[in-house]
């Protein structure tokens, strides 16, 4: 068991003013089997009401609405956390096991599945891990070269990309050999963003691998969404109205 220190600050800048927008944030980390939170604030930079719910896939939701015009929405997580990764959760949702947006293969990846499948026997931890190594040989981690809504057969087609697509590439398989999967936003110690890994089912629970890294999932790992894939665990979602074409999004975090 580890107790963590953790910060996680956005800034999200439109290139024109907004107005009427409505989001939900995906950013308080939950109490978990394997994560409990001893403390978190959350500060939003406008002075804005808003409402706590939680998801399907058990993650806390924050809602606000801004109704003058604006041009940033910066918001700032700070807590501690207790991490146990000897710990897991026995709860399965069938929807993890059948493939969804980002994870759907193309007949590339279900050809790429199906000349591995044989080569390894064994239980779901074996396959898991047998996979990721795989991948890890195959898969060029390069920044820039994917985005947010890169897919796993996209991302497959290109062998590059961040662990976003690590994460969907690995789902994908998984699921295609019979393997329920889960996709997991956090923090890690070894970046300095955001990162994402992918929980497994066992048989009787829910495993940790990163296969970014290439490494089983320790107590250096902060949950803060889950979900079938990068779509269910957005760190932000909303709606707005106003003449902008993009936003950036600056992101920077903290585990110690």
């Amino acid at each position: 068991m580890k107790t963590l220190n953790f910060s996680f600050a956005t800034k999200l800048t439109f290139d024109d003013y907004v107005h009427d927008h409505s989001f939900a944030l995906r950013v308080i980390p939950p109490d978990t089997e394997a994560q409990k939170i001893l403390s978190c604030s959350l500060n939003i930079s406008s002075s804005v009401a808003t409402k706590q719910t939680i998801d399907a896939f058990g993650n806390n939701v924050t809602a606000g609405y801004i109704q003058g015009d604006h041009r940033f929405l910066d918001f700032e997580i700070k807590g501690t956390a207790e991490v146990d990764s000897s710990k897991h959760s026995t709860f399965l949702m069938p929807c993890y096991l059948y493939q969804s947006e980002f994870t759907a293969p193309d007949e590339e990846l279900k050809g790429f599945y199906s000349e591995l499948k044989d080569n390894c026997t064994g239980k779901p931890a074996d396959r898991a891990v047998y996979f990721s190594d795989i991948l890890s040989d195959l898969i060029e981690y390069k920044k820039g070269v994917t985005t947010t809504a890169t897919t796993a057969a996209e991302a497959f087609a290109m062998r590059a990309g961040v662990c976003q697509d690590f994460s969907h590439i690995l789902i994908s398989l998984l699921r295609m050999d019979g393997i329920p999967a889960r996709y997991i936003a956090g923090l890690a110690f070894c970046d300095g963003e955001t990162h994402s890994w992918v929980e497994y089912w066992t048989g009787d629970h829910w495993e940790g691998i990163d296969p970014a890294n290439n490494c089983p999932v320790n107590d250096d790992y902060l949950v803060i969404s889950m979900g079938r894939d990068f779509r269910d665990c957005a760190i932000d979602r909303g709606v707005m109205f106003g003449r902008y074409t993009q936003q950036l999004q600056l992101v920077r975090s903290v585990l110690a």
